[in-house]
């Protein structure tokens, strides 16, 4: 759900017809960096509640947990991406003399801050709980 809103909120580019038959586009890569950057930093506060929820949870606590819970976290980040891709807006098929789409951008090292995010809330908590904890 969290990637479904993040694609239709994801901010555009507009693309004004020029005389040549083409588009001229404005300012491309502040949108793309927006893009990754709100990117990063919701899957990283989801990871980050996914961490904390796991621990919290009181079953399994352990090293394959921690393992379980970055993986999750790297699933939920691709469902993010792949949903929010999904619905942001695409380039019209047949465009008027005004075009507005948002552009596609890679996550690249922002794939590993969601997995990251969540193994290290789970780990702080496991580290500065009580030994009855466990």
């Amino acid at each position: 759900m969290a990637g479904v809103l993040w694609g239709l909120f994801r901010p555009t580019l507009t693309g004004r017809e020029v005389e040549d038959g083409g588009y001229a586009i404005e300012s491309m890569g502040s949108a793309q960096f927006i893009a990754f950057i709100t990117f990063a930093l919701i899957t990283g506060l989801l990871g980050l509640l996914l961490g904390l929820g796991a621990y919290l949870r009181r079953q399994g606590r352990g090293l394959s947990m921690l393992l379980w819970v970055g993986v999750c976290a790297l699933a939920g980040a691709a469902s993010f991406y792949v949903f929010g891709g999904a619905t942001a807006t695409h380039p019209p098929e047949n465009p008027g003399e005004v075009v507005e789409f948002a552009p596609n951008f890679s996550p690249a090292i922002s794939w590993a801050v969601a997995p990251f995010m969540a193994m290290f809330s789970y780990w702080s908590t496991a580290f500065v709980s009580a030994d009855d904890d466990w």
